[in-house]
């Protein structure tokens, strides 16, 4: 058998077209959102401030393509995860019952884009439009909290160099140095 024949795809991998660029970019989009969910749940990342971005990338996402069931059921995961994170890390002030709202309206969203014309027809119209406005008001709501942290943030640094100059004197303040 010098000229052996092997037949196409007898291994059972088959060669198709390369992906499109609309292929591409739905598949890197369908990956930013789940690494943003999986970095919402990580102890040293800000989940007010990093949170709120990838909510709004699910909102905002218009799937070009059926996402698979596989990918679906990974992002509800990294959904499901990052919202479990939110309800430990929030303030306790904050209400868990939002949390849990608007992440399921985030899971809704996901769920949608792996959904047919039929599927899609057996929902009520408005079920999508409500989803993303409980997803835009908890964006708000940690875009807010995260702004408050900030202002904290900048009121303490303040704080330590006012207690810092009142220790060393009046030297950090010229104007002062030079009045006495």
């Amino acid at each position: 058998m010098p000229n052996e024949f092997i037949p196409f795809a007898t291994d059972g991998h088959e060669e198709g077209d390369p992906p499109t660029q609309g292929e591409i970019a739905f598949d890197g989009q369908v990956d930013s959102i789940g690494f943003g969910l999986w970095k919402s749940t990580l102890l040293h990342v800000n989940i007010a401030f990093e949170l709120p971005l990838t909510l709004e990338s699910i909102r905002k996402f218009k799937p070009v393509y059926q996402l698979d069931a596989k990918r679906r059921d990974q992002l509800v995961l990294d959904a499901a995860d990052a919202m479990a994170s939110a309800a430990r890390r929030l303030p306790p002030n904050y209400s868990r019952g939002q949390i849990v709202t608007s992440m399921s309206a985030a899971i809704t969203v996901i769920r949608s884009w792996a959904e047919d014309d039929v599927e899609k027809a057996a929902h009520h119209p408005h079920r999508l439009t409500d989803a993303k406005v409980w997803i835009k008001l908890f964006e708000r709501d940690l875009r807010n909290l995260s702004d408050f942290q900030w202002l904290q943030q900048r009121k303490a640094q303040r704080r330590e160099e006012i207690v810092a100059s009142m220790l060393i004197g009046s030297s950090m303040v010229p104007a002062l140095a030079g009045a006495a």
